[in-house]
């Protein structure tokens, strides 16, 4: 009988060790997901920043980590240490923003012009309250859509 048992316990075992190789090689042969080909859910940048300093838990299980067109006027444009062009969006609020950091340059931006932005929500910023910073959401890996 201890026999029997030992054999189940160990094909068992093996089962789980072939399930888990078999998923985590799915996993690495799917690759990153491809963000400029996504659909993406459509959002104002003020719309979304609302939704984040308003209840940033519920915004963060809706948005965090998903692909999001999101609208607005450019309030700023400049580069980041790695010379990724980053695009400062309205976000209802002074002093805060939707910062968007960009894959690919795009040199048709202007301050002042309403754009769609493609790109992965990665949450919003602490900021800081005692000095009246208010905190930027952020997106990565974006593409100017429109």
């Amino acid at each position: 009988m201890k026999r029997k048992s030992k054999k189940i316990i160990i094909g068992i075992l093996a089962f789980l060790a072939l399930a888990g190789a078999g998923i985590g090689y799915y996993m690495y042969q799917k690759g990153p997901l491809d963000v400029k080909s996504a659909k993406g859910i459509p959002v104002s940048a003020t719309e979304l920043y609302k939704m984040y300093s308003v209840d940033s838990l519920r915004a963060g299980k809706e948005f965090t980590g998903r692909v999001l067109e999101v609208t607005g006027t450019v309030i700023d444009i400049s580069e980041n240490t790695q010379q990724q062009q980053v695009v400062l969006l309205e976000s209802g609020i002074e002093g805060a923003h939707v910062n968007c950091t960009l894959e690919e340059k795009s040199a048709g931006i202007a301050k002042g012009q309403v754009l769609q932005i493609k790109g992965l929500a990665s949450g919003i910023g602490q900021g800081d309250p005692d000095l009246g910073i208010a905190g930027d959401v952020y997106l990565a890996r974006c593409y100017h859509t429109k």
